[in-house]
């Protein structure tokens, strides 16, 4: 495949509230290609894992939808329910933020594998279970351990049952949501190495939902920054940490610690209300270089080099 695996294009995702919609993705457009490892990077809200859900089609009734969501040439929101299911876990497999809400406590490991692949493959319970014990040795867990239930299990142990999981299938596309949030720091870095065998050993792309712009610079290839539904910049991840174009990327940027930080860096301010956004350029309220245009209109999202896009009118200016 020479194209995309993944084309999204002109998304808009409104969510049904009392108060009116809440307009969570707002013209999303960006392509995953095979093999390649995106991160999406945001604050909490601003619509990362609301593009998950979107791909995975499991967003709530009610929800509006428009747009195109093309797994390897198939329009998956043209799709009826029961198609939708069968490509699944089959192509597209998801990675959850907490495993332990998402394993069942009176299912045992064997159980849960055995369930997700006879309901999309035809096979006996016998092949069904040791494709299971390879997926899990594969993730450094022992085959004896398939018995146990998730309780068993520390929260980085469940993790990679997840992870082994979503591979057992060999779907093409991963998506993984805030994969390690819940995990400490050491349990996380072990997450990251097996992400990174996953890249050398799996023929797969993957999509990194995260608020840690350090694990994007660790584990990811491009990076696309979402804020307040919109995508305000992408490219790779050299382009995106060495020459942030978009005000709120630097932002973000400037909130990582590493080694030589001495003060912490914040961005002034709270994401906007997505039921009543801002005129023109959502994070004007915000920015400390906002000026009367961006209030007037709102930036479209602009190829400043190669590969490296992102919505501000001024983005030249800190090429």
């Amino acid at each position: 495949m020479t194209g995309p695996l993944l084309r999204v294009q002109d998304l808009y995702v409104h969510y049904s509230t009392r108060r009116g919609y809440v307009r969570a993705l707002e013209g999303i457009t960006l392509d995953v290609y095979p093999s390649e490892t995106l991160g999406i990077v945001g604050e909490t809200g601003c619509g990362k894992s609301t593009l998950g859900k979107a791909i995975l089609g499991i967003l709530p009734p009610r929800t509006r939808v428009s747009g195109q969501i093309l797994l390897a040439g198939v329009e998956l929101t043209k799709l009826r329910r029961e198609e939708y299911r069968m490509i699944r876990g089959k192509d597209i497999a998801l990675i959850f933020q907490d495993p332990m809400t998402r394993l069942n406590p009176l299912m045992t490991i064997e159980d849960h594998f055995i369930e997700e692949i006879q309901s999309h493959e035809n096979v006996s319970k016998n092949m069904a279970r040791e494709r299971a014990r390879e997926a899990l040795v594969s993730m450094g867990i022992h085959e004896s351990r398939i018995k146990n239930y998730p309780h068993e299990f520390s929260g980085g142990m469940r993790q990679r049952i997840m992870i082994a999981m979503a591979l057992v299938l060999k779907p093409s596309l991963l998506i993984a949501d805030e994969p390690t949030t819940s995990l400490d720091v050491i349990v996380e870095s072990q997450i990251l190495e097996v992400f990174h065998d996953l890249k050398r050993g799996y023929k797969m792309s993957l999509l990194l939902i995260t608020h840690n712009m350090g694990t994007v610079a660790e584990v990811c290839d491009r990076v696309a920054v979402l804020y307040a539904g919109r995508l305000v910049e992408i490219g790779s991840v050299k382009q995106v940490f060495h020459k942030p174009l978009h005000p709120y990327t630097q932002g973000l940027l400037a909130s990582i610690i590493h080694l030589e930080t001495k003060e912490l860096h914040s961005i002034e301010g709270s994401p906007p209300d997505l039921i009543s956004p801002p005129e023109g350029c959502h994070f004007h309220p915000r920015c400390q270089f906002a000026q009367p245009i961006c209030v007037e209109k709102d930036p479209p999202l602009e190829e400043f080099e190669p590969g490296h896009f992102a919505a501000c009118h001024f983005g030249d200016k800190f090429l």
